[in-house]
């Protein structure tokens, strides 16, 4: 089984590389963050004609989260919820409980937090990871299945950029956000991508600006974790690099687990 996520950076003008990832690909679940659109806008149709339902959480023009899962593994006791973590209104949570797997499906969109200088933004995502962590703290201790992926807007590692100096001081490198992420791995999750790629061999997102794609100027700030009762499940993790050099790409590339 193979699950994916992917910063999509516009569901609806992406649908074309979307189209050709997902016959390539062929995830189960896959999860999609930024797709800006409210959720009666999403691509509800795009998706079924290709074998998925979509469950979405969406916000008018900015952030909005979407789990896409195949129609051979829902079953109506199946369990969707929207309503912790999209505080303030934005939509950055969204979990799908699947019976037949046993798991919860968590897809997040941290808080970006720049420009530093507005504290009000900065503040708020410290807050929100907070809320993350008291939220899965409940699973852990419980001891539930679940996975929890997407953009986590963090630098965990100085060497997921190549110049951390440059962003030190920046919200994804703030080493008050970076102790926060380290807090919710501290729970019992593993950051999938370590048990595959040292620090500094993979990176998920380039920026449209500066031909960061050209000179592979990357960042590593999308993960998937997973609790520790689905550790001896984890069969492979990949990226699919290639995507971001398609035509009108994302500036993320999709990451991928596969499991049993």
């Amino acid at each position: 089984m193979l699950l994916a996520s992917w910063n999509i950076n516009s569901v609806r003008i992406r649908l074309e590389i979307l189209n050709s990832w997902i016959k390539k690909r062929n995830p189960e679940i896959f999860f999609l963050q930024e797709i800006k659109c409210e959720t009666i806008n999403f691509p509800y149709d795009f998706f079924k004609k290709l074998g998925y339902e979509s469950y979405v959480c969406g916000q008018k023009g900015r952030n909005g989260v979407a789990i896409i899962v195949k129609k051979n593994i829902i079953e109506k006791e199946d369990i969707i919820n929207i309503d912790n973590l999209n505080i303030d209104g934005q939509a950055r949570f969204i979990e799908y409980y699947s019976k037949k797997l046993g798991i919860y499906f968590c897809n997040i969109y941290a808080p970006n937090g720049n420009p530093l200088s507005n504290h009000e933004k900065f503040n708020f995502k410290i807050k929100w990871y907070d809320s993350l962590k008291e939220y899965l703290s409940k699973y852990i201790k419980k001891e539930k299945k679940i996975i929890i992926a997407g953009d986590f807007n963090v630098l965990e590692n100085e060497r997921d950029v190549k110049d951390f100096d440059n962003w030190s001081e920046d919200a994804l490198g703030k080493l008050i956000i970076r102790k926060k992420f380290r807090k919710i791995l501290g729970l019992g999750f593993t950051n999938i991508v370590r048990q595959y790629y040292e620090p500094g061999k993979i990176f998920s997102f380039w920026d449209y600006q500066k031909a960061a794609w050209q000179r592979n100027y990357g960042l590593l700030i999308d993960h998937i974790l997973c609790s520790p009762n689905l550790l001896e499940s984890i069969i492979s993790f990949g990226s699919d690099h290639e995507m971001r050099g398609k035509e009108r790409p994302s500036d993320h590339i999709p990451i991928w687990m596969e499991f049993n």
